[in-house]
């Protein structure tokens, strides 16, 4: 998988490993500190359901107040304490509610379990107070049974913020909740002395509950001393202190004291209502004080949330930024190597590209080169840098002996050049000694063998003008006049061998320019050459002509085999090359020349399958620029079966004769170049041309 990648992949994929295990530990100390504010975030939210236990304790106390009321009483006085039950009841359940509501909102998950146990236990309790309700409706309990069953659930709702403080890592907040519970259950205690003082001084000493309650309950200012120190502790300033204790309030050990019988130990300083009013009041001057270790513990959760909020955000954004760093990092390194190589890889492309240019260029003689290849820009000394170094020498090499191989390829074709000349000077002087004589001679059997001698430098001056053609030189010959294409297809076909097997359908027939008529009749010549060679010898080739808006089209159809779909795409890549290199070394330029002259016309040339999925149909497409009056002629397409007009090449027999009589007649400019030939020549063309 590596060997697939690139230098840049492979470095990548080197530093994938440190930049994941980074990843990895930043997500982890991101995730962490995202934990962290989703707990401070809970613990906020739990302090406000905190503020619930607090109310919903004031509304326990008062309902256990009002039930014990009621129990103590007799039948006359029960029925007006019934109300007062009620009401408190109804109080408690509001209450019940509010605090289940707030604690269902809270996500308890991200908090230890103990808090969820503690939560749990605390709503067990709770649901529990509807049978104790249940007992005290159906009568026959007692003042002891009424205290205890309602002093417990009042007790275990005080001491649920104790056990929240004991789960939180933030040992303040929880030194802060502590000292709120401590308070609340040093409120409990006076409470508890106020129903109990009051039963007292109401004449139920003799009660051996009350009794046994008075001696059981802890003294109030035991507790009253640790809360003193615990909230000193906290230094929340000195404005939060704990109230002092009543000097009414002090003389309660004396109720403690009261022995169980005897009226003279009744006490006579306060009544029930005035040591009620007096507990009450005491239990009252503890509200400012829980209100500011509530407001303390606020303001210490929102710290705690918000220095977690912003450690979360810092530890993210150093996490993503040490990310970003690292692989900014590694790209930047990555590309201080890839963009080198890169330079290199355009430079060497730029001399695969130039490289057949410059050979085009100085292949073609009397065109010099003009290639010039920049120099890679060194901007280092490392190994990439020694690298450039190298390949700057390297094209340079390359550049020189490419010159001198064009140089060598051009003179070659210089050699060609010249040696094409002298043989079309020469054919041109062999074919007008060969008119002469065969205007001198009468024997028929003579002057055959001079059409055949005539025939065949023909063909040798057409392949001269190959070899020019290839060359990229002109070869030269010209028409003055114009040429009808009826006339441009003889003259192709006078060049080739089989010329006899040539079948004309021409739908059109118009005039060609003379300047171009003569190097079409060569295009023409090099397809109907191929047509009669790759196709049985008593085949006919049939030839047809058509016209649309833009080109006037002449079809060469065959009966040979035809080619595969590889083949005539080889083919037609050959008719559209442009490039010598691709010339040199094959056996067959036929095809080539056909492509050099389509280009210097303007036309298209294509081979395809014939009609009928066999032979081979050759599509020549001529610009009508190159034609005189093409307007007037409508639009036709080539029948490539021959069905109409067609036109047989006459015997060679005729055509000599022929040719003969017309020796004495004023020949036109191009009748050298229409004359029918002879067959007879022994040699294969098709080891000439394709």
């Amino acid at each position: 998988m590596l060997r697939s990648l690139g230098i840049r992949g492979k470095f990548l994929a080197a530093l994938s490993v440190p930049v994941l295990v980074l990843f990895a530990l930043a997500g982890t100390i991101s995730m962490q500190a995202v934990e962290d504010v989703r707990v401070a975030r809970t613990v906020n939210e739990l302090l406000g359901a905190l503020g619930t236990a607090r109310q919903l304790t004031a509304v326990l106390q008062a309902e256990r107040d009002a039930t014990m009321q009621l129990v103590m009483s007799d039948a006359t006085t029960a029925e007006g304490l019934r109300g007062e039950v009620e009401s408190s009841r109804a109080a408690v359940n509001q209450a019940i509610g509010a605090a289940r509501q707030a604690a269902s909102s809270i996500d308890l998950a991200s908090l230890d379990p103990v808090v969820q146990r503690a939560v749990t236990g605390l709503d067990d309790q709770l649901g529990a107070l509807e049978n104790l309700r249940s007992t005290v409706d159906a009568g026959g309990v007692t003042v002891r049974y009424v205290f205890n069953g309602y002093s417990t659930v009042v007790e275990r709702v005080t001491a649920f913020p104790s056990v929240v403080a004991n789960a939180l890592d933030d040992r303040r907040l929880a030194t802060i909740i502590n000292a709120q519970t401590q308070t609340m259950q040093l409120v409990e205690d006076y409470r508890q002395e106020q129903v109990l003082g009051r039963a007292v001084l109401d004449g139920a000493r003799s009660n051996a509950d009350v009794q046994e309650l008075l001696r059981t309950i802890p003294a109030s200012n035991v507790q009253q001393e640790s809360t003193t120190l615990t909230v000193a502790q906290l230094e929340l300033g000195e404005e939060v202190v704990v109230p002092p204790v009543r000097i009414g309030l002090q003389s309660y050990g004396n109720i403690r004291s009261i022995p169980l019988g005897g009226e003279s130990t009744f006490l006579t300083f306060i009544t029930s209502e005035q040591w009620y009013a007096l507990a009450g009041e005491q239990a009252g001057e503890y509200d400012q004080l829980l209100n500011q270790l509530r407001v303390a513990a606020q303001d210490r959760a929102d710290a705690v949330e918000n220095g977690a909020l912003r450690t979360a955000i810092l530890t993210v954004v150093l996490t993503v930024l040490a990310v970003v760093v690292s692989i900014a990092t590694a790209f930047a390194v990555a590309r201080q190597i890839v963009e080198p190589l890169r330079r290199l890889t355009l430079a060497a492309g730029q001399v695969r590209d130039e490289l057949p240019r410059l050979v085009e260029q100085v292949s073609v003689p009397g065109q010099g080169p003009d290639l010039a290849l920049a120099r890679i820009p060194v901007t280092s000394r490392d190994e990439v840098g020694r690298l450039a170094e190298a390949f700057n020498e390297v094209n340079a090499t390359t550049i020189q002996v490419a010159q001198e191989q064009a140089a060598l390829r051009g003179s070659i074709a210089e050699m060609f050049v010249n040696v094409a000349r002298r043989d079309q000077v020469l054919l041109n002087r062999q074919l007008s000694f060969i008119d002469a004589l065969e205007r001198s001679e009468e024997d028929p059997a003579t002057l055959a063998d001079l059409f055949r001698l005539d025939h065949l430098a023909t063909r040798m001056r057409r392949n001269a003008e190959s070899l020019l053609v290839l060359a990229g030189i002109d070869t030269g010959r010209r028409l003055r006049e114009p040429l009808p294409v009826s006339d441009v297809i003889r003259t192709a076909s006078s060049e080739i061998e089989h010329y006899e097997r040539i079948q004309l359908d021409l739908q059109v027939d118009p005039s060609m320019l003379g300047h171009v008529a003569l190097p079409a009749a060569h295009l023409l010549a090099e397809l109907l050459e191929n047509a009669t060679v790759f196709s049985d010898p008593g085949s006919p080739v049939h030839v047809s002509t058509g016209i649309d808006a833009t080109h006037v089209i002449v079809t060469v159809l065959d009966q040979g085999l035809g080619m595969t779909a590889a083949e005539l795409a080889e083919a037609n890549a050959k008719i559209r090359t442009t490039s010598a290199s691709d010339v040199v070394g094959a056996q067959r330029l036929g095809l080539f020349v056909v492509g050099r002259i389509a280009g210097r016309l303007g036309a298209d040339v294509q081979l395809s399958l014939g009609p009928d999925g066999t032979g081979t149909l050759a599509t020549v497409r001529i610009p009508v620029v190159l034609f005189l009056e093409t307007e007037a002629i409508p639009f036709t397409a080539p029948v490539t079966a021959g069905a109409r007009r067609a036109e047989t090449f006459a015997p060679v027999e005729a055509a000599a004769t022929a040719a003969h009589d017309s020796a004495f007649a004023p020949a036109p400019a191009h009748a050298q170049d229409v004359r029918a030939g002879s067959v007879g020549s022994p040699e294969n063309p098709a080891a000439e041309v394709e």
